[in-house]
């Protein structure tokens, strides 16, 4: 065998034996991310259920972007003169009402 022919033999080896070292971390990460889409798809009402709460902020919010800075859920944006809370996206996790330095952040009960 020349040493062309080594050199090839050796990388295919190098090649087949990385994919399958790497192929059961590529499945793995695969059913790590397909459970993290099903627990993400929770409804918002079965979220709301489980802390028996819904957040929601009042007209007297003057936008100061705290509650927006420490939201987990990403789940609050800028609206029309003051901060809104998307219901999809909310944790109901109550962090908003916790910072909210003017009290603008309101909990309902369920």
């Amino acid at each position: 065998m020349t040493e062309a022919n080594l050199n090839l033999t050796r990388r295919k080896f190098m090649l087949m034996s990385s994919a399958a070292i790497a192929s059961p971390l590529l499945l793995d990460v695969a059913g790590s991310m397909a459970a993290a889409k099903t627990a993400e798809s929770k409804t918002t009402e079965q979220k709301a259920a489980a802390t028996g709460k819904i957040y929601f902020i009042t007209r007297t919010c003057i936008g100061c972007q705290v509650c927006r800075m420490f939201c987990p859920g990403k789940a609050i944006r800028f609206g029309d003169c003051q901060n809104e809370i998307d219901q999809k996206k909310c944790l109901h996790c109550g962090t908003c009402y916790k910072e909210c330095p003017i009290c603008a952040v309101s909990e309902t009960e369920l």
